[in-house]
């Protein structure tokens, strides 16, 4: 979820600021204008400043846009497997083609935009238990059939089938999947009209984390079009898992056949503003106007390619050909971004509003056992310099990230209350080698500046290296991340070489970004996962689309799919008071605890790109905060 550095993958449930009444339970349904403009995120950089334009729209042209490394699309149906939770898959692919029902930002604001959303705000009833939700009037598909409830309810089907394993489901059928949260916490549903879904949950939840955390990815699917079992077979009935699971496992091929996409005409039904039209692995994606688009917003541009490079270098030199109207200059080039302007693009900060990570694997059985001890994890923070990284590798454009909160400023807010508790904004663990050479010394390590640290006194009492921790065992392990993107090199090969001062050792490793999520996120654990620590574990986390209710469990729930074997009973506990209780205060202890705890190494977040924008664009400023490219917006002059 998501995903937030160049080629990386994020959490995609879109989102938006809504109400929060604390202890009160709303049974009414609130317009657009019931709900309260939140404070959106404001970054250093933030939106950029393209020059004003003074062209005149037209309908029509070609416009090319440059993808990051690694990150084309995989996929092509809504519900993803985790394997292919990333950006290029989700934010900028399906989303041209397949809407979620509620439409965030308005504008530069971190709200839902009720005029392109296809549902109002949910009617929430029985002590938040059950919710209904209303389907505006007049969506259709491209081929003119109306978008119903039905719909709706068949995205459910589709999703329970997927992740259930009583029909052959696996969890890593859904990237955003959680255990025991939606669809598990969903005990029916019903369409008692064509516009209308009613959801019944197994338990009162606080609201803001159903609508955001629980229907936010909700997406209309065609059941007119894709409830089939084979191609050209009828349509069938999907409201029960059995016939469900027949038609998942029939879409969910299609979906894993790539290089038929461009002319399976399943991919052809259409709710968004554009259809495909051809498609390329990892060359080159086309997408074509849907003219039957019945958003408010119709497509000007006739059609956009994306193309697919290899590396940073390979789309920079494309970049200074002008071939691209969209592209980026890599944070290694920023310092010559003037030769860029030259040439007629407009250099514009892409912010996002999200955490940034290395990832520990804790069922690793070499190394495992070692970061599983607070101190351990603690002496690595403290060999951290982000004001350092910040400068050094992204040219002053990237934030710290101290926690599991966006540092939002001003903090995005429900009904007046911040989410994120202030103490979020605080540094923890300080930049210190000598901190960090206290604390191992003290837990009996024998400290080697410029060597490596060996366990000295194993064992669990006080100043004993701890449980699992063997005599002799060295403060050594391995860093793997994606090549191809030069700023994830500089920042580890810094910490590295800080790390050293203090006796630990940090091997780095690189790997394609596909390779590098298929060897961490996608292997569980045990000896059959030989990863150690992976960066950019999935480029860091983005809560939503722009944000949602942080309640993170798909990443350090017991459980989740991204968490490396990390499992704290206190924050499982935690999250769960956050996911019922009424008061947004309650997400604070669970923000603080992830925190202190450090279930992960804290790195700064970059901008997901210094985006360079050619000046025959209109609309592109300012870019959207959660990493959508939404060219339905842009003309050429």
């Amino acid at each position: 979820m998501r995903g937030l550095s160049t080629g990386a993958r994020a959490g995609t449930a879109l989102a938006a600021a809504v109400v929060l009444v604390a202890g009160v339970t709303t049974s009414t349904a609130a317009t657009a204008s019931d709900l309260p403009q939140t404070n959106g995120p404001t970054l250093p950089g933030a939106f950029g400043s393209l020059p004003p334009s003074n062209g005149t729209p037209t309908n029509g042209g070609v416009v090319t846009i440059a993808e990051s490394p690694g990150a084309g699309p995989t996929y092509i149906m809504p519900i993803f497997p985790a394997a292919d939770a990333s950006v290029g898959t989700n934010q900028q692919f399906q989303q041209y083609m397949y809407r979620a029902l509620w439409w965030s930002p308005k504008g530069v604001s971190p709200t839902i935009d009720y005029k392109q959303s296809m549902a109002g705000y949910p009617v929430f009833s029985n002590a938040n238990k059950t919710v209904t939700v209303h389907l505006y009037p007049g969506w259709k598909w491209s081929d003119g059939q109306p978008i119903t409830s039905q719909d709706l309810a068949f995205y459910y089907w589709i999703l329970e089938a997927a992740v259930n394993k009583t029909v052959g489901g696996s969890p890593a059928n859904y990237g955003d999947y959680t255990p025991g949260l939606f669809p598990d916490n969903v005990t029916s549903i019903s369409t008692p009209n064509a516009s209308t879904l009613i959801i019944n949950f197994d338990k009162t939840y606080n609201q803001n984390f159903v609508f955001l955390q629980e229907l936010g990815a909700v997406t209309p699917m065609p059941s007119h079009a894709w409830a089939r079992t084979s191609a050209g077979g009828p349509i069938v009935a999907f409201n029960n898992l059995k016939s469900a699971a027949a038609i998942y496992k029939f879409l969910n091929a299609q979906s894993n056949e790539l290089h038929t996409w461009g002319s399976n005409p399943l991919w052809q039904v259409v709710d968004g503003p554009y259809h495909l039209t051809s498609y390329q692995p990892n060359t080159e994606v086309t997408i074509g106007v849907n003219t039957k688009y019945s958003g408010p917003v119709k497509p000007k541009l006739s059609s956009i390619k994306f193309l697919n490079f290899t590396s940073d270098s390979a789309e920079y030199l494309a970049l200074l050909s002008g071939s691209l109207d969209y592209g980026y200059v890599p944070f290694a080039d920023a310092k010559g971004d003037a030769r860029v302007k030259s040439l007629g693009y407009a250099i514009d900060p892409w912010s996002q509003g999200g955490m940034n990570y290395a990832e520990y694997n804790y069922t690793n059985p070499a190394v495992g056992s070692m970061f599983k001890q607070f101190y351990v994890r603690e002496a690595i923070q403290s060999l951290v310099d982000q004001p350092a990284y910040i400068k050094a590798a992204l040219y002053g454009y990237g934030v710290p990230t101290y926690g599991p909160v966006p540092a939002f400023t001003p903090s995005v807010s429900f009904n007046g209350v911040p989410e994120a508790d202030p103490a979020q904004q605080k540094n923890l663990y300080p930049f210190s080698v000598a901190k960090a050479k206290s604390l191992l010394s003290a837990n009996g390590w024998s400290v080697v500046p410029g060597g490596v640290d060996t366990c000295a006194k194993p064992g669990t009492a006080k100043g004993d290296c701890g449980a699992g921790v063997t005599k002799g065992e060295k403060l050594s392990f391995q860093i793997l991340y994606p090549s191809g993107v030069i700023q994830y090199g500089v920042e580890l090969q810094a910490l590295a070489s800080t790390a050293s001062e203090a006796g630990v050792q940090m091997t780095l490793h690189q790997n394609s970004d596909s390779q590098v999520f298929a060897l961490t996120a996608l292997c569980k654990k045990g000896a059959a996962c030989p990863w150690q620590v992976g960066y950019p574990f999935l480029g860091g986390w983005q809560y939503g689309l722009p944000l949602n209710y942080p309640v993170p469990s798909v990443v350090f729930g017991c459980g989740g799919f991204y968490v490396g074997g990390y499992c704290s009973a206190t924050a499982n506990q935690l999250m769960a008071k956050a996911e019922v209780s009424q008061s947004v205060k309650a997400l604070y202890p669970l923000e603080d605890y992830l925190a202190k705890d450090l279930p992960v190494i804290w790195l700064p977040l970059q901008p997901y790109s210094l985006s360079a924008i050619s000046s025959r664009l209109q609309g592109v400023d300012p870019q959207n905060t959660q990493g959508l490219i939404t060219p339905e917006f842009w003309s050429v002059k």
